[in-house]
């Protein structure tokens, strides 16, 4: 079938070639026709479900539409075609965190610490809009062209999670109970342990395996009670905290699930990078231990370490670092520093000033040279020119700046100064997909701060998505052109009242100038 004849979603997307399918519907990458790239097509069934069934569904598809996030697959478009609903979404062409263990196995700590701290990222933006995932896998993460790990295949149904879904699945929602962020995170938390041992927490949906006395099969250990055993007993350089996070987010009862995704983040970087505490005494990872009985927060955080007893090897250390309250008490040596340096200024001037008055000389300007020097007879007595300064070249203040967009306008982006570099001149650091991860994100910063109107910003974000997928087919020279577009755009909203002079999406296009036309 070409091009031409392949039936088009909503008289706009082409669909090319089925990517998933699942109970509710299918996923294809698609082609949007107006907007000339790739993207992905999710078309919900009608045929299995009634008309108000297929209403929920179509609600739910637009609050997903809600959730803007780096850290969660954009949604480009919701509708309705031929009585089924479809969301278009931004085409991710990396592989799933799934994928990357099958090819690869269990992952370095910090690698995980960094995927799954990404995740719960998602995880919360959607939360705190009130979507709940509700079948979080290794497969529900993909990664986008710049390496940007995604939150993708949010559920449109509280439907019990499949065969395999049920190893990451919350005690609760296997169960029949509606999803609820909690399981979300539950579900993170079987992931992360993936990722750190290469196999799940319970190798079976019911989590039974080793029985009530546990022990070992085929040399693994085994939980007993259902309960998951610590990923260090699986991989010995785990450090404890982070055995401690896993363990609280695979908790059977919610209520001791660490608050939300933002918490984990947290705790992920604090394990991934530990801080030393400036004030301790220089130490090896052998010579750190937990600070006494500490108890693990109850929010999943990472717990602090202090020089004292021997730690078990692979233990990550992350200090406290100390309040940062002015001395009590005068600062002896910074006192005699700065009294040194006053006497020393004063018996200086004190000098000068005797100097001075003892000469009693009048103060005769220094003749000025002339051009020719006679080399015999007396010198001439000439009277000496008189000095005078020549005139300061007349200077335009708007020579310190530089034009982005067009005419001088003080008041607007057009005028600015000196810019960190030229697009098309200079690739930027990371190349042009980490800059337009940055620019989206200014203009989402700029957004959340009520700096723009929500129409102008859907506008700028679909051609900056259009630009990316310019860059990543190499095609530099259409791309710039759809960044000059954003940048037109966002000169005329700021004339018409619909984008703020200030805030951080300005600030940004302050610091890159577009190539000269």
């Amino acid at each position: 079938m070409s091009d031409a004849t392949r039936p088009l979603v909503a008289d706009r997307y082409r669909l090319d070639e089925l990517i998933g399918s699942g109970p509710v519907g299918e996923v294809w990458r698609g082609y949007d026709t107006r907007a000339d790239w790739v993207v992905a097509v999710k078309v919900l069934g009608a045929t299995a479900a009634g008309a108000a069934t297929r209403e929920v569904l179509r609600q739910h598809a637009q609050t997903v539409a809600r959730v803007i996030h780096p850290n969660v697959a954009m949604v480009l478009d919701v509708g309705d075609h031929d009585g089924s609903p479809f969301l278009v979404m931004e085409h991710l062409t990396g592989l799933s965190v799934g994928e990357e263990l099958a090819a690869q196995g269990s992952m370095k700590i910090v690698d995980v610490c960094d995927l799954i701290g990404q995740a719960a990222a998602g995880l919360d933006a959607a939360h705190r809009a009130g979507v709940v995932h509700g079948r979080v896998d290794p497969d529900s993460f993909r990664r986008a062209a710049s390496g940007v790990l995604k939150v993708v295949g949010f559920g449109m149904d509280d439907r019990e999670p499949s065969e395999r879904g049920r190893l990451y699945a919350a005690p609760e929602r296997t169960a029949g109970e509606p999803a609820q962020p909690a399981g979300d995170l539950y579900a993170l938390g079987a992931v992360c342990y993936e990722l750190l041992c290469g196999r799940p927490p319970f190798e079976d949906p019911g989590g039974e395996q080793g029985g009530e006395q546990g022990g070992e099969q085929g040399g693994e250990v085994v939980s007993s009670r259902g309960e998951p055993v610590p990923p260090s007993a699986h991989r010995p350089e785990v450090p404890a905290d982070l055995d401690r996070l896993v363990l609280a987010m695979l908790s059977a009862d919610p209520a001791k699930r660490p608050g939300g995704g933002e918490s984990i983040r947290r705790a992920l970087a604090a394990i991934a990078r530990p801080r030393a505490n400036p004030a301790a005494l220089p130490m090896t990872g052998a010579s750190l231990s937990p600070a006494g009985a500490t108890p693990a927060p109850a929010d999943g955080a990472t717990a602090v370490y202090q020089a004292g007893v021997r730690a078990r090897a692979g233990d990550t250390a992350v200090y406290e670092a100390p309040e940062l309250e002015p001395e009590r008490g005068p600062n002896r040596k910074l006192i005699l520093q700065v009294g040194a340096a006053a006497a020393v200024i004063a018996i200086v001037t004190v000098g000068m000033v005797m100097w001075a008055g003892a000469r009693q000389e009048p103060v005769v300007p220094e003749p000025v040279p002339s051009a020719a020097v006679t080399t015999t007879g007396p010198p001439a007595t000439t009277e000496p020119p008189a000095t005078t300064e020549p005139p300061l070249p007349s200077r335009d203040p708007s020579q310190d700046l530089v034009s982005t967009l067009g005419p001088q306008d003080p008041g607007g982006l057009r005028e600015t100064a000196a810019p960190k570099a030229t697009l098309g001149v200079s690739v930027p650091t990371g190349g042009y997909g980490t800059w337009l991860q940055r620019f989206d994100s200014a203009l989402m910063a700029q957004q959340a701060a009520g700096g723009i109107s929500p129409g102008v910003a859907a506008k700028a974000r679909e051609k900056i998505r259009h630009a990316a997928r310019k860059f990543e087919e190499g095609h530099t020279g259409p791309g710039l052109n759809q960044i000059a577009g954003v940048y037109r755009d966002l000169e005329r909203a700021q004339e018409k009242g619909e984008l703020e002079v200030t805030g951080p999406l300005v600030d940004f296009m302050r610091d890159w100038r577009l190539p000269e036309r």
